[in-house]
């Protein structure tokens, strides 16, 4: 079950940043209670549904997570002398499989979730297929005079379509339902209750929420009421939606209307609490009831009637578009850290006889990707780039290794002993030269407008076999222009082509700075900067 992890990074992710989103939500909505209109509050949890949607977070520089990343550390040099113990079996590539783990605490959360969301929608939806044949069951004929009335409100709301009216004594309160066919479910005494105006208030009512789309939206909270069976926060962000949303429907069905139509709205919704019993209906369900507290704001909402401040409408849409980004953003990753990296992972078997100084880092770079468990990133990018230089001396090294159970910090130590090698940890790639020869002539301008914009630019991959010196720097100059977004590059210029030097890199994502400076010391030239130019030349001008 490889998708087990994913799933539940995402469940997690969407649940904790919702979670914060909507303690964000009542703060505004507490601050600034007598600012906001009904509707206005409504929309207050638009950023909150938008995040629990998201099936990934796009990365951005402008992420609240960029606060909490680190950047990389700077390079180290690691020069201690180790003493070997070698033996003389064969090489051998294959490394000892780990033992599996005793408990998988990922499959174990994952099915007990599986089951809780599983359990609550199939009881969402029993309880409401029951429900409604019950209604369907008990119906009554709908009078001439209501069916006019309905059309009548339909035209005045423009609603489209009129819903189909149930009338039965199993139904408690007015209410619809229904998303291919919404149906308009009323009590069998309902013309007995009301006024003639305040059923046509209710009726009213009830055919806005279709107006507004209610009945998916109220599908959408159930499902994701189910996924999130376990956040008791986003419960009670559930909760309140439905409560603002009542609000908003009520604003809207008296949005200009005179206080003697508001007094009227206020005793149907009185008249609503005592004259129906409330049955609990299930999830499926948009209804007018409410009581209590709950029908208390309602009734205050109503008899406020005050219009916003063009600034508070200005505010609102501000603060919702800043919460929609801050929750649906993440931090673009870092480069990589490798110093942790090399300590972190283990590999369970080194076991070389003879083996040459290319064939033992390739086989590291190998299982360094294999036993990479970073989660967080792309399986694809997971590893660490290594790249070597040799000369005759150390190109002709053997090396004899058996070590079990070793971090790749030290293996690499090892083999680069063995080598006669100084291995370099530079934030994007462990660097192994001979001792005795010195890497680069740094003679490159850290601040130049160069360097500054080929480190922006990051190259996913690159992969050269015994490539020129001129190869290399016009395939990096390429890739540059491609990814950069303003697609102007940077301007490398080349004032020897390296000679017979090959090149043979395997980086990922690495800046182009970094790619450009490798590439220059696995071909024995010096790289510099010209204000808005690399130049690459020998170490020793002809």
């Amino acid at each position: 079950m490889h998708t087990i992890t994913p799933i539940l990074d995402w469940l997690l992710a969407t649940s904790l940043r919702a979670s914060l989103l909507t303690v964000v939500v009542f703060l505004l909505q507490a601050a600034l209670r007598k600012q906001l209109t009904a509707r206005m509050r409504y929309a207050l949890w638009l950023p909150v549904l938008v995040v629990l949607l998201m099936p990934t977070f796009p990365q951005s520089r402008w992420s609240i997570e960029t606060i909490f990343a680190t950047a990389p550390q700077a390079r180290q040099i690691s020069s201690a002398p180790i003493e070997i113990v070698s033996s003389g079996l064969p090489l051998e590539i294959s490394p000892q499989t780990s033992a599996p783990a005793p408990f998988d605490w990922p499959r174990i959360i994952f099915i007990s979730w599986l089951i809780g969301a599983a359990g609550m929608l199939l009881l969402s939806t029993a309880s409401f297929i029951f429900t409604l044949r019950r209604f369907k069951n008990s119906r009554h004929p709908v009078s001439a005079e209501l069916s006019a009335t309905l059309a009548q409100i339909a035209r005045e709301v423009r609603l489209q379509h009129l819903p189909r009216v149930w009338m039965a004594s199993a139904i408690h309160s007015p209410a619809v339902t229904g998303l291919l066919h919404p149906t308009l479910l009323l009590p069998l005494h309902f013309d007995d209750v009301f006024t003639p105006a305040e059923a046509r208030l209710v009726l009213k009512h009830e055919l806005m929420h279709l107006k507004r789309h209610d009945l998916p939206l109220n599908a959408v909270l159930c499902v994701l009421m189910a996924l999130h069976w376990f956040n008791p926060l986003l419960w009670l962000a559930f909760f309140k939606v439905r409560l603002d949303r009542e609000e908003a429907c009520d604003a809207q069905v008296l949005q200009n209307d005179s206080n003697d139509r508001r007094r009227e709205y206020g005793h149907a919704l009185l008249k609503v609490e005592t004259a129906f019993c409330h049955r609990g209906l299930s999830l499926g369900f948009v209804g007018i009831f409410q009581r209590g507290n709950a029908l208390r704001s309602r009734i205050q909402s109503i008899t406020s009637n005050h219009q916003p401040h063009p600034i508070m409408k200005t505010f609102l849409i501000t603060s919702m578009l800043l919460m929609t980004f801050l929750g649906i953003t993440s931090a673009q990753p870092n480069s990589p850290d490798i110093n942790t990296k090399l300590q972190k992972i283990i590999i369970p078997k080194v076991n070389f006889h003879e083996a040459t100084i290319q064939e033992s880092i390739e086989y590291l770079r190998i299982q360094s990707a294999r036993y990479d468990d970073d989660s967080s990133i792309d399986p694809s990018n997971r590893g660490v780039n290594m790249i070597l230089k040799t000369d005759a001396s150390s190109n002709s090294a053997k090396i004899t290794l058996d070590l079990q159970d070793i971090s790749l910090s030290q293996a690499l130590r090892y083999i680069t002993e063995l080598a006669n090698l100084k291995m370099t940890v530079d934030p994007f790639a462990v660097i192994l030269a001979p001792a005795a020869k010195k890497l680069i002539d740094a003679t490159a301008d850290s601040k130049s407008a160069a360097v500054i914009s080929a480190d922006k630019i990051i190259l996913p991959s690159v992969e050269f076999r015994d490539a020129t010196l001129a190869e290399s720097i016009e395939y990096i100059r390429i890739k540059s222009r491609d990814i950069d977004p303003d697609k102007k590059g940077i301007n490398i210029l080349l004032k020897d082509d390296g000679g017979t030097a090959k090149i043979s890199l395997s980086l990922k994502n690495v800046p182009v700075s970094e790619a450009l400076r490798y590439c220059v010391e696995l071909a024995g030239q010096k790289l510099s900067t010209d204000k808005n130019t690399f130049l690459v030349s020998p170490m020793v001008e002809k």
